[in-house]
């Protein structure tokens, strides 16, 4: 049996003024589909824990404490899996410094996304299909308010 390849990423989400907003990107080989950051598990990721924190550093140059890695999403596909964890922004107290308007600055952004985007969950743009079913938990989740 061969093993499928992982990735693990963060769903960053922050609440204010009676929305909430997910962090997304947009890479540069998709023309208009979006998604989670995330990337694959590499050698010396020991938990899917330690491969979403690093990605997400890597694609924001935001670091997140894996204490604050909460609910977790899962969603199986034919050639890559994927686990996503929600991270509340409203828990970084630096997180600002990163963006203007929802944007993440230029400076932060890694080659491979092109652009690095909080969207409002009611309002997302085009969404990749190995990462549909997380998007539609994950809203689901954050519109019940339990966070």
């Amino acid at each position: 049996m061969i093993n499928k390849i992982k990735a693990y990423g963060i769903a960053l989400y922050i609440k204010k003024n009676n929305s909430t907003k997910l962090l997304l990107c947009k890479s540069i080989n998709s023309n208009t589909k979006w998604g989670f950051l995330k990337g694959v598990e590499d050698d010396n990721d020991l938990t899917p824990k330690q491969t979403a924190q690093r990605e997400f550093e890597e694609e924001s140059g935001i670091y997140i404490q894996q204490n604050l890695l909460t609910k977790y999403f899962y969603q199986e596909n034919e050639d890559k899996d994927i686990g996503i964890y929600l991270v509340n922004a409203s828990k970084l107290d630096y997180i600002n410094k990163f963006f203007k308007n929802d944007y993440l600055l230029e400076k932060y952004l890694c080659d491979e996304n092109e652009i690095v985007k909080l969207f409002d969950i009611h309002k997302l743009p085009p969404f990749k299909k190995k990462q549909i079913k997380l998007l539609s938990h994950i809203i689901d989740y954050l519109e019940k308010d339990i966070l």
